[in-house]
Parts: structure tokens; C-alpha cells; sequence
């Protein structure tokens, strides 16, 4: 049986629910616009109490600054989520030119009621109206502001996750084609069987089902360096059976540490792929270049990873695309990596270069298998 206690019930790190409480009120004008705007046209009502009192000594009546404070939030907020959406989302602008002017005419007809009820002096004069403007502008600007803010916020978010979503499908669909038990155990058994005849060929083999292997692994699983890099080379390997024509420098120097930095799937494998599939590798008097690198700075003592791919662009066509190339692989590591990523790409018609750097700095990830 569990047993809570209602005021400080916490969990197992320690975070009691009156420390979520106090975290969720601050994170709720980020999320809630409406509640930001509240905390904004409250703080201009106190700044205008103040000065008020500062200005006369005294507040007369309570009545009228309390109006103005519901009476104002009130036309901010129908206009931040009625008509702006109107305006520019909806695509409705006479309908939301014509529904402002129908709230300002009728929170105008109330507080002439209600003032007459407390000010029987009061007139529809031109200083009045000017007041009114000018209070409802600067209201109605500060509002407009912060919809557009938040408008883009939005947008931008809406289009990342999207984004994201597309190429890990990519990503999904490239790898998991057919059941993945089925091919390698398939795959597996042939090998048993090959390697009472050919050791040599079973060595080959298992290039093919090393890879396979790790190209069928779920995507949600963590990835490190040293299995992207071991499938990178798996690949390079099974190229090389391919053609006889063959013309690739390989440098790869990556550390043991490289077991414990993480790794997208996939993404070392792209770039090299695309050497194959856009360079030209069967020119021996301009190889391809692929070299990486992972070492220690010296002065820091932080890990750095650096990729640098180099190579002449095939002139036998144009090929179509997958749909998961490099600027794919781009945005994936940036996703994961942030401001510790960085690449630089030159090419023309005739040679592709890029220079990819990562850092890792000193901090090693455990691995949980």
C-alpha cells in the first residue's frame, strides 16, 4: 500500500510537488500566453498606481483603477485570441477588422455607463476620446507584439518537429526495409554453412552481416562512436570487394574512449555513402579522401572528433536522391549536438570537400548495456 503525504509528496530524486508547483507557475508564462500577458498588464497597472500616488498623494476612488485593469485585460486577451488569429491566421480581415471595432465601440458604451453612474459630469469630449485612443493603442501595440512572438515561436517549433519526425522516418524506412530477425538470422545461416568451405569468404561475409546487423538496431536505442565508426569500416570493406577499381584513402584513428561518446545512427555511414554515390572512386590520379579523427586537446583535455571527406564529383550523370543525404545528417547532428557542432562544405562542378567538427569535451557518457 502507498502512502503520500498530500502537502510535500515528492518523488525519488528528492522534488517535492511544492518544488514542481513553484517550477510549473514560472514556466507558465512561456506556455500559456495568456497568463504572461496577465503578468505584463498587471505590472503596468501597478507602475501606474504608483505614479499615480506619487503624483497626487492619494487614490480617490479604487473603483476606477480596478475597472480599468478587468476592462483593459479583457480587450487584450479577445484580441490576442480571437482576432489576430483572425486577422492573420484565419485569413479573415474584414472580419476581424469589423469584430475590433464592435469591442472598442461597446467597452467604450459600457465605461460611459458605468462612469455616469459614479461621474455624472462625464462627457464624450475630445480629450476623453483621445485618452481613450491613446490608452487602447499602447495596449493594443504591446499586444500585437507579443502575438507575433509567440506566433513565430510556434511556427519555428511546429516546422523543427516536423522536420525531425521526416528524417527519422527516412531513417526507419532506410534501415528496416524487411524484418530484421529474419535477415540476419537468414544471413547467419549461410555463413555456417560457408565457412566449412571458405574461411576467407566467411571473413568477407561478415562484413555484410556486421553491418546489417547494426543498420536494424532501433533508433531510440543510444548509438555510440566506435559502433558507427565499426560499421563505417565495414562498409568501406565491402566497397572494396566491389570494385577492383578502387581508389579511396582511409585514415580512421578513433580511440577506445569513442565506445562511450554517442553517435546518431547512421549518420557517419551517410556521408561516406554519398562518396560512392557522387564522388568518382575509380580515379587513381585524384583518390577520394575519408579520414577521421577523434583526439584529445591538449590544452582543454576535452575530445574532439573531426571528419574530412574530400573527393572528385563524378561527371557520368546526375543520380536521384534517397532523401537522406548530407544536409539530412547536417540537421541531425546539430540536433543533437547544438553550438558543439560545426561543419564547413566547399564544392563546384568538379570536387566536393567537407570538414566536420565535433566536440565532446570531457564529459564521457556510460554506456547502460
Amino acid at each position: 500500500m502507498e502512502i503520500s503525504d498530500s502537502r510535500y509528496p515528492s518523488d525519488r530524486s528528492g522534488i517535492t510537488n511544492r518544488d514542481l508547483g513553484i517550477t510549473r507557475m514560472l514556466g507558465k508564462p512561456i506556455e500559456k500566453p495568456l497568463y504572461f500577458l496577465f503578468l505584463i498588464f498587471l505590472a503596468y497597472w501597478l507602475v501606474d498606481l504608483v505614479a499615480t500616488f506619487l503624483m497626487t498623494g492619494k487614490i480617490d476612488n479604487w473603483f476606477f483603477p480596478i475597472y480599468h485593469f478587468v476592462a483593459g485585460y479583457v480587450l487584450i486577451a479577445l484580441y490576442f485570441k480571437i482576432i489576430l488569429p483572425d486577422f492573420f491566421v484565419r485569413k479573415r480581415k474584414i472580419l476581424a477588422v469589423f469584430s475590433l471595432l464592435l469591442l472598442l465601440l461597446a467597452l467604450l458604451t459600457i465605461k460611459l455607463f458605468v462612469f455616469r453612474l459614479y461621474l455624472e459630469d462625464i462627457t464624450l469630449s475630445k480629450s476623453f476620446l483621445i485618452n481613450e485612443f491613446l490608452r487602447i493603442f499602447h495596449f493594443l501595440a504591446l499586444t500585437s507584439a507579443i502575438w507575433i512572438l509567440y506566433d513565430n515561436l510556434g511556427l519555428r517549433q511546429k516546422k523543427y518537429k516536423v522536420e525531425m519526425e521526416h528524417e527519422r522516418l527516412l531513417m526507419m524506412h532506410r534501415s528496416m526495409k524487411l524484418s530484421p530477425h529474419f535477415v540476419v538470422n537468414t544471413l547467419s545461416v549461410y555463413m555456417a554453412r560457408i565457412i566449412k568451405l571458405s574461411p576467407s569468404l566467411t571473413t568477407e561475409f561478415s562484413y555484410l552481416t556486421s553491418l546489417l546487423r547494426y543498420s536494424f538496431r532501433e533508433f531510440g536505442h543510444p548509438n555510440f562512436l566506435k559502433e558507427e565508426v565499426e560499421a563505417v569500416k565495414n562498409y568501406l570493406q565491402i566497397q572494396q570487394m566491389r570494385f577492383s577499381r578502387f581508389h579511396v584513402d582511409v585514415d580512421i584513428q578513433v580511440a577506445d574512449v569513442a565506445e562511450k561518446l554517442p553517435m546518431p545512427k547512421l549518420c557517419l555511414l551517410t556521408l561516406v555513402e554519398n562518396v560512392f554515390f557522387h564522388g568518382d572512386y575509380t580515379d587513381e590520379k585524384h583518390p577520394c579522401m575519408i579520414k577521421f579523427l577523434l583526439a584529445q586537446k591538449a590544452s582543454t583535455g576535452g575530445w574532439v572528433f573531426t571528419v574530412n571527406i574530400a573527393n572528385k564529383v563524378q561527371s557520368r550523370g546526375i543520380k536521384p536522391r534517397s532523401g537522406f543525404g548530407a544536409s539530412s545528417v547536417f540537421r541531425v547532428l546539430g540536433h543533437n549536438f547544438r553550438d558543439q557542432f560545426e561543419y564547413t562544405v566547399e564544392s563546384d562542378e568538379s570536387t566536393y570537400s567537407l570538414l566536420l567538427t565535433i566536440r565532446y569535451g570531457k564529459t564521457i557518457q556510460n554506456r547502460s548495456d
